[in-house]
This record gives C-alpha cells, structure tokens and sequence, in this order.
C-alpha cells in the first residue's frame, strides 16, 4: 500500500469538514420534505432562494447554488408543473433570463418546509451558546465571502 509522505489530516481541514457536514445534513433532512409535498432537495434550495430573495432567473440560481443549469431548468419546470413557483412579469419570454418566483401555494409549502427545517437545525445546535452558535454563522460569512472572492480572481 502506497503511503503519503505528510497526508491532509481530513479532520482538521476544513473545506473537507464543510462537505462532509453539509452532506450529512442533506442526507438526514431530505426526507422532512420529499415525502408530503413530492420535492427533493434541489427544489427545496429553490424555494428557499426565492422566499429569501425573491424572484430569481435559472442563472441566478445556479450561480448561488452551483446546481448545473439543466438541473435549474428542470427543478424550475417541476415547481412550475406542481404550482408552487410561476414566472415573474419581466416582459422577456427567453426561458433562461426569465425571473421565476413562488405563488401562493408554493410560498405555503416553503413555510410548512421551513418550520420542519428550522426544528430540526435546532438540534444541530443544541450543545452551542447562542454567542457560540452567532460567532460560527459570522465566520462562516466571512469565510463565504472569502471563497467568493477568491473564486472570482480566478475566472
């Protein structure tokens, strides 16, 4: 077996830290809001961008969520198929710089789905002081911002 003169100590470096969180929340919560209301997590994020920023184009949701642009296109036509996200007045007919945003069904099941979400994070926190739990969602920020940044130097 072929062994690595100074290997990455995956537990201490954090972009491997940050996926292996992220994935495990992913996989614990998608069945809070798959089974009642038929939408998976790539839909969820959707949702959720929209009840947060309001309407948003594919583009706009792949660039913030990194989803590939048919996977957008494709959630987006679901949603739109289930009533739960309908095209915003633009006066532009071209599908992919067409802003979509939630109707009032879908605003309702981004609540419901919220609340279940909310609860559960909840938990996530649970052996943290809000100070703990504030200081972590500001480096976090900052860290984001940090990644954007520099992904940007780089395009």
């Amino acid at each position: 077996m072929a062994r690595v003169k100074d290997p990455i100590v995956l537990n201490n470096y954090f972009p491997y830290l940050l996926r292996s969180i992220s994935g495990r929340i992913a996989v614990g919560t998608s069945t809070v809001n798959i089974g009642a209301h038929r939408i998976g997590m790539r839909e969820w994020r959707i949702l959720s961008q929209m009840a947060d920023r309001g309407p948003l184009t594919n583009k706009d949701i792949a660039d913030d969520t990194g989803m590939d642009k048919a996977s957008v296109s494709r959630a987006l036509k679901y949603l739109e198929q289930q009533n739960l996200v309908q095209p915003a007045p633009n006066g532009d007919d071209n599908w992919r710089s067409k802003p979509f945003d939630l109707t009032d069904e879908g605003g309702d099941v981004y609540c419901e789905i919220a609340a279940q979400k909310l609860a559960r994070a909840d938990q996530f926190w649970s052996d943290m002081s809000k100070s703990e739990q504030k200081e972590l969602i500001r480096l976090l920020q900052k860290l984001k911002n940090n990644v954007d940044r520099v992904l940007n130097q780089n395009r």
